[in-house]
């Protein structure tokens, strides 16, 4: 019977690991096609990088609406920030909501080439 209550304990652990390492590398995924549209997308207007950043997300599934997610120029900078909190199910019948923010930025560079459009 001890068997059985610490093979339990191990497969929930082990559930609560892998459902936040999903949502990590999920977050990971999301910043690193921002990244790639604030850097090549220099030429596109604020709200479509906006846009897409919002598709984006949509395609990974996260929560988070346009509204979470604030593209600004200046100049010849952009930068990108999102926010988000998504409940995971750390331990049976246990959500635990994580918190996921970041700030990308990118610069243009005099001929260094167009618009990258988003699948």
């Amino acid at each position: 019977m001890k068997t059985v209550i610490k093979l339990l304990i191990a497969i929930a652990i082990v559930n609560g690991v892998v459902r936040v390492g999903l949502a990590e590398a999920k977050y990971y995924q999301f910043k690193d096609q921002s990244q790639q549209l604030v850097t090549f997308g220099e030429d596109a207007p604020v709200s479509e990088l906006q846009s897409q950043l919002a598709d984006s997300a949509a395609e990974l599934e996260l929560p988070i609406a346009s509204d979470d997610i604030e593209v600004t120029r200046q100049g010849q900078y952009t930068r990108a920030t999102a926010s988000y909190t998504q409940p995971i199910e750390v331990f049976p019948s246990y959500i635990y909501p994580m918190q996921f923010h970041f700030t990308v930025e990118g610069m243009k560079f005099a001929g260094a080439g167009g618009f990258a459009r988003h699948k």
